[in-house]
């Protein structure tokens, strides 16, 4: 997964409450013209209000430490 598309969409759920919502309840829309694979959506699929809090403020450490798919 491209850490800056990752990124990018991470920041915009933080500051965008109704794309925050369509992650959540429909990330195939909330996806749609991101360059993303299967398995990258899956991984940002999985991601809800209870987790999505500890994803984003962890996302520097698991970056740097390798844990994303290439």
């Amino acid at each position: 997964m491209s850490e800056k598309v990752l990124k990018e969409i991470i920041q915009r759920a933080v500051e965008d409450e109704a794309f925050r919502g369509l992650l959540f309840s429909n990330p195939q829309e909330a996806l749609k013209g991101y360059d993303l694979t299967a398995e990258e959506i899956k991984t940002l699929s999985d991601l809800n209000e209870d987790n999505f809090d500890e994803f984003a403020g962890g996302l520097g450490d698991r970056t740097t430490k390798g844990w994303l798919p290439s």
